[in-house]
């Protein structure tokens, strides 16, 4: 069966060529997302991936490497960790760079949209315009302007490149060529797109749409090669079903009926806000079950469109083929399986609008006279101007923490998610007086805002309110049991209160099962250690080595004292291997410390290699002559 594309628009010597439209589409989106450049990082999950993670920060070293593929996360993305650990190596903790990286991204996915479209329809102007109106609308932003959303555009990137192998593959094979090496670039591809962001799970369903349309091959001979596609997904999609249970993630318990409601809403809300961008916020709150009037609604929007597509299946089978890619690539995010707190995000049109974008553009005809095609490119630019003047205003949302969560404030002012977010935010730009007043807003919106309580318990300990903080981090946990930020919080909260023993118990079973605890520990010890509290910092650093030494070892990297700080810990764990490699590194960093060097001895010999620790030892003598007791070792060792 011949694959059907539709009818190509007549070349014209005076339209751009391929090259041309390229070239304007990622300069165009270069320049419209440059305004980002200007924004810092927010504080929404920007600390767990960037600015309080020290593993990150610490760059592409072979420990983070391994802790990127390895270590516990909400969910497993080692690709996108090792982007931001690259973005760290280059640019340190200067914000402007770490948006630069993603703007790139999203310029790259400009021009591959623009080849897909290409590639679906035939069509050269309408593609670019297609791909235009993909990148440069204010659904993107979020995506974009939010340094913790790398992964969405890797992984649009992985998409787009799998779809373009899968249909050279799969024509080849229409064809009657032999395109093994074809169909091993696509998974490749979506190997490494699932590596960046596991919303790819669905990509195979949309591989079978694609058989249909425009491929039109036979459906029977198709579905053995996408086994190994399933394959891939079935194995993340269990993993991540995993992690984000133990991260925590499932924070609103729902019946499947408000589920259904809020994913048929949300599958209508999405379409609304592609052609009218406003009311876009970083916090969409899920009100349980919609009013039976929005059900209702969205329901016959749902239902007019699955008629429109089966009433066309023959004369257009791009429209259902548009809207099943819609569908297929919302699957994973509709709320079926609830994760998170919102009932919407704008992050998660990134890809799914394609498929509408791919309907709409597919059923135009081409213009029959100059009048017609002068018209349709006007309201072409039309269109594109408006978009691109709305997400130039939307990335200033974007700025600071503050703003982003004023603007979501003042878009929903009953969300207690907004107002607890903004307190939060408020609190770390020393604004305690306000801060107070949206966390108290929030928990009057929603009594068991447990990041509100957490918010106010903060500023209560901050004016010595202790009694009345602890009270509020257990109402918390009461709110949210097992909540690690929480019960880490309470933990500090008694390290200050000189009660050691009961931080622990706190904390070491919240550090074991979250790495963003982790790494605000890490974090807080190195400020500890940094502003001389030796004992506080090192009792935490010690917390985040006994839950997860790799962590705490690549976050030590550098620092000569914490790796033999971290070595001496391991050899009270009867790790005598991993003790002698971090003391190793210890003595690389400082070559002049002494002790390090008589430890590494200790440890040598103990291992057995008496020649190598009398090495270490009479290195350690060098520099430091008294040290009688290390000399008398050495002589009984017959190496004076």
């Amino acid at each position: 069966m011949k694959a059907t594309l539709l009818p190509p628009s007549r070349p014209r010597t005076a339209e751009l060529g391929p090259a041309a439209l390229g070239a304007l589409l990622l300069v165009g989106t270069l320049l419209l997302f440059s305004r980002s450049f200007r924004n810092g990082f927010v504080n929404y999950d920007d600390p767990n991936y960037v600015t309080a993670n020290p593993v990150v920060q610490g760059g592409l070293t072979r420990a983070g490497l391994a802790w990127a593929f390895t270590g516990a996360a909400d969910y497993w993305h080692p690709l996108a960790w090792l982007s931001h650990m690259l973005d760290c190596q280059l640019y340190g903790m200067s914000p402007a760079g770490h948006h630069l990286t993603s703007v790139l991204w999203h310029a790259l996915n400009a021009v591959l949209a623009f080849q897909l479209f290409r590639a679906l329809t035939g069509r050269l102007g309408a593609s670019a315009f297609a791909a235009a109106l993909f990148a440069w609308h204010p659904l993107r932003v979020e995506s974009v302007a939010w340094v913790s959303e790398r992964k969405d555009l890797m992984s649009g990137c992985f998409f787009l490149l799998t779809l373009l192998a899968y249909l050279r593959y799969a024509r080849a094979r229409v064809d009657g060529r032999s395109a093994r090496g074809r169909y091993l670039l696509a998974l490749g591809c979506f190997a490494a797109g699932l590596m960046s962001k596991p919303m790819l799970v669905t990509l195979p369903l949309l591989l079978l749409v694609l058989d249909r349309w425009p491929l039109a091959r036979d459906p029977r001979q198709c579905w053995a090669e996408k086994l190994p596609f399933f394959a891939l997904s079935g194995a993340v999609a269990w993993a991540t079903l995993r992690m984000q249970r133990d991260a925590g993630a499932f924070v609103l318990d729902l019946p499947p009926g408000a589920r259904l409601e809020n994913a048929a809403v949300s599958l209508a809300r999405y379409l609304g806000k592609f052609l009218w961008p406003v009311g876009l916020s970083a916090c969409y709150r899920h009100p349980g079950f919609w009013p039976g009037t929005a059900v209702a609604g969205a329901a016959c929007l749902l239902l007019a469109l699955a008629a429109l597509a089966w009433r066309q299946r023959r004369r257009r089978p791009w429209i259902a083929a548009g809207l099943a890619w819609y569908l297929i690539m919302l699957l994973p995010v509709l709320g079926l399986v609830q994760a998170g707190f919102q009932s919407m995000a704008d992050r998660y049109t990134y890809l799914s609008l394609l498929g509408i974008e791919l309907a709409a553009l597919a059923s135009l005809p081409p213009p029959a006279t100059r009048a017609a095609r002068l018209a349709r490119r006007t309201a072409a630019a039309a269109a594109l101007a408006a978009c691109a003047l709305r997400t130039w205003n939307q990335e200033g949302v974007w700025k600071n923490g503050e703003t982003l969560f004023r603007h979501a404030v003042a878009v929903d002012a009953r969300s207690d998610v907004a107002e607890s977010f903004l307190a939060s935010a408020l609190v770390a730009e020393g604004h305690p007086v306000e801060a107070r007043a949206h966390a108290e807003r929030a928990r009057q919106l929603n009594p068991r805002n447990d990041g509100a309580m957490v918010t106010l318990a903060m500023l209560d300990e901050g004016r010595g309110r202790t009694e009345e903080a602890a009270a509020l981090y257990r109402e918390a946990l009461a709110a949210r049991p097992g909540n690690p930020q929480v019960e880490c919080q309470l933990g500090l909260l008694e390290l200050n209160r000189g009660r050691p023993e009961a931080a622990r118990a706190l904390m070491l079973p919240a550090l074991r099962s979250s790495p963003s605890a982790r790494a605000r520990t890490l974090e807080l010890s190195r400020l500890a250690l940094g502003r001389g509290a030796g004992g506080p910092g090192l009792f935490l650093f010690d917390l985040v080595l006994a839950a997860a030494p790799a962590e705490a070892e690549a976050a030590a990297q550098g620092d000569a004292a914490l790796l033999g700080h971290a070595a001496d810990f391991q050899a009270r764990q009867g790790d005598f291997g991993a003790a002698i490699r971090l003391y190793r590194r210890a003595t690389a960093l400082a070559p002049g410390d002494a002790r390090a060097h008589a430890a590494l001895g200790y440890l040598l010999i103990h291992a057995g290699d008496r020649r190598g620790g009398a090495a270490e030892w009479r290195r350690a003598l060098e520099l430091q002559p008294d040290f009688p007791e290390l000399r008398a070792r050495l002589g009984a060792l017959g190496d004076d």
